[in-house]
């Protein structure tokens, strides 16, 4: 997926897409996307200095100068966050067994299938349940 994103861009010779690779764990394609712009965008903002914002072009030797370095990828790593990984916000209720109303038999049935095993596990463990 990283060959396919940087197919259009000049990379430096020190560049290792495996190595970028391995420190990707949990990006998927759009975050790799991303990762491969933010890469190219620093070595840009580096570049700055040489790149003349009056005119609408961009000399061929500046073009020739700006490769991607492992660098930049290493910055765009630092600034960038795995979709796959973000956090996941679990979010207790603070319901109580008397907060709900009637269903009496089924509280109990519940009770005795979810809570007591976790509240009793040894006796479920001596009788094998």
């Amino acid at each position: 997926v990283l060959r396919i994103h940087t197919k259009n861009m000049k990379l430096h010779e020190d560049v290792d897409l495996e190595q970028v690779a391995n420190e990707t764990h949990g990006y998927v394609g759009a975050d790799l996307a991303a990762l491969c712009s933010e890469a190219a965008l620093q070595q840009i903002r580096e570049r700055m200095d040489l790149i003349d914002l009056e005119d609408d072009t961009i000399d061929a030797e500046v073009l020739d100068l700006l490769a991607v370095t492992m660098d930049n990828f290493r910055f765009a790593l630092g600034s960038s966050n795995p979709s796959a990984l973000r956090e996941t916000v679990v979010e207790v209720p603070d319901t109580k067994w008397e907060d709900i109303g009637g269903l009496e038999d089924v509280k109990r049935e519940l009770r005795e299938m979810v809570e007591w095993p976790i509240q009793y596990p040894d006796m479920y463990q001596k009788y094998n349940m």
